[in-house]
């Protein structure tokens, strides 16, 4: 019988599988990196070929944080590990 941890490693080699999981991770540092204040008004935000899109419900904010777009991606590749987000784009 395998053990757990084998179990897991095989699941996680699996490309698909792996590739969700990291966009979830990002979408988590997303909202680590906008805060709680901020992420009520996020209306959507989704991982997309190498892109976040982000739907807003402020002008406002979404000019703000195309301000920031540089900084933003920078953190979510460092705290990733690897240059995975090549754009953001806020709608």
């Amino acid at each position: 019988m395998s053990s757990l941890s084998s179990v897991m490693r095989k699941i996680l080699r699996n490309p698909k599988l792996s590739d969700r999981l990291l966009k979830l991770d990002i979408l988590e540092i997303w909202n680590d990196i906008i805060g709680e204040n901020l992420q009520k008004y996020v209306i959507d935000s989704k991982v997309y070929k190498g892109k976040l899109f982000v739907k807003l419900k402020s002008s406002n904010l979404r000019n703000e944080f195309s301000y920031r777009k540089t900084d933003i991606l920078k953190q979510i590749n460092s705290k990733v590990g690897k240059k995975y987000i090549t754009e953001i784009i806020f709608k």
